[in-house]
């Protein structure tokens, strides 16, 4: 759940990101909270009384800060990425939440900055130290 104050509602709203449209609100972070658990339950019992599929947890959320940290970017930066849509991530008030999963996809995909990762730079390395070694 992601909860945050929202200055238009003058109230704290929790959303539920793995169940699409699943939101509570509260005077109090608690009160949103409590709401929030009734909600899933209704969301819940509402998808099966329909014959609906319930999603599978999609894993754990990470703030900007957290994905910054994993990735080796900035925070700015990976807030542009995702408002890019170069990272996908939810808005969440003024910020961004990302899966875990999401961040993940996003560190194996081959980024070209003009100059080499430190990856790539180790791996030119070896090549050449093995190219330059005397045949036996």
């Amino acid at each position: 759940m992601i909860i945050y104050w929202s200055d238009e509602d003058q109230a704290y709203l929790v959303e539920v990101p793995d169940l699409p449209g699943c939101m509570a609100d509260g005077k109090t972070r608690q009160e949103a909270l409590a709401n929030a658990e009734t909600i899933i339950q209704e969301w819940i019992e509402t998808a099966r009384d329909l014959g609906r599929p319930i999603p599978a947890p999609q894993g754990r959320l990470l703030t900007i800060s957290e994905a910054a940290e994993r990735l080796g970017l900035s925070v700015a930066m990976v807030r542009r990425y995702c408002a890019d849509g170069k990272i996908r991530a939810q808005k969440v008030g003024r910020d961004w939440a990302i899966r875990q999963r999401d961040a993940e996809r996003f560190a194996s995909i081959p980024r070209h900055s003009g100059r080499p990762s430190a990856r790539y730079a180790q791996l030119q390395q070896s090549a050449h130290s093995v190219a330059d070694k005397p045949a036996d």
